[in-house]
C-alpha cells in the first residue's frame, strides 16, 4: 500500500502540466480519480493546504476532510472509476488562475485552481442547488 501512494505521489509530481486548458482538464480528471479510488497522497499533493469547498448546503469542508471523505467513498465503492470532465463543464484560464465550472441537471459547481511551481493546485470549490 505505501509503494502505490509512493508511486501515485511521484507520477503526480513528475508529470508535467501545461499553464493552459488541457492542464487544468488533466488536473480535474486527476482529481476526480483520485477522490473516486481514495488516493489520499494525489489529493494531498493537489488541493491547497487552505483548499475549501463549500457545499449546496453551505457546510465548509476543508482539505482533510475531503481526504477522508474521498477514503470512505473508495471503501464503499471498490473498483468504481471517475468519468471525465464532462463536455458542459467550461474551463477559463486567466494568467496563472483557472475557474472550472460543472453544470448538472440538480447543481452547478465552481472549482478555482492556480498554476505554481509547474503544477495546478486546487484552492477553492462552491456548490450550489439548482432550483425547481
Amino acid at each position: 500500500m505505501r509503494s502505490a501512494l509512493f508511486m501515485s505521489l511521484s507520477l503526480f509530481l513528475t508529470t508535467a502540466q501545461a499553464a493552459d486548458e488541457a492542464g487544468v482538464r488533466a488536473a480535474e480528471n486527476r482529481w476526480s480519480e483520485a477522490f473516486v479510488s481514495g488516493d489520499a497522497a494525489t489529493l494531498d499533493a493537489l488541493l491547497d493546504a487552505d483548499y475549501v469547498s463549500t457545499g449546496a448546503n453551505g457546510k465548509l469542508r476543508a482539505k482533510a476532510e475531503i481526504i477522508g471523505l474521498a477514503s470512505a467513498y473508495a471503501k464503499s465503492h471498490p473498483g468504481e472509476h471517475a468519468k471525465p470532465l464532462p463536455a458542459n463543464s467550461t474551463i477559463r484560464v486567466i494568467g496563472e488562475a483557472a475557474v472550472v465550472q460543472h453544470h448538472n441537471a440538480g447543481d452547478t459547481s465552481v472549482d478555482v485552481f492556480y498554476f505554481k511551481d509547474g503544477r495546478w493546485y486546487a484552492w477553492y470549490s462552491q456548490h450550489t442547488r439548482i432550483a425547481d
